[in-house]
């Protein structure tokens, strides 16, 4: 019992250690090839299918066929590469511009 009793609380103190270090951080990205209408709602998708990608803020430009998104992530479950290769599944270039307050360094 004594033993079982200290494995629940090693556990406990592991899960609550990988909790401590995982962030909330913000990274702007750069999309560009968005040609038409339905391209940045395409990339905006992308972006947003990876676990834990919220996108707090943007714009696009249509005549310069660019968008910039503002995500929000978990960086314990998503990096910033993660975020760029999603959109480039769909053909769309992606570049991280900066990481914003709490991004990545």
């Amino acid at each position: 019992m004594k033993t079982r009793t200290l494995r629940l609380a090693a556990s406990i103190a592991l899960l609550s250690a990988a909790q401590a270090v995982a962030a909330e951080k913000t990274a702007t990205l750069e999309v560009t090839g968005l040609y038409c209408a339905s391209c940045p709602y395409i990339a905006a998708q992308a972006i947003s299918a990876v676990a834990s990608a919220e996108i707090i803020d943007g714009f696009y430009d249509p005549q310069a066929q660019l968008a910039h998104f503002v995500v929000r992530y978990d960086d314990a479950l998503a990096t910033t590469d993660d975020l760029v290769s999603a959109t480039m599944e769909f053909g769309y270039p992606a570049t991280l511009l900066e990481p914003a307050a709490g991004g990545d360094s």
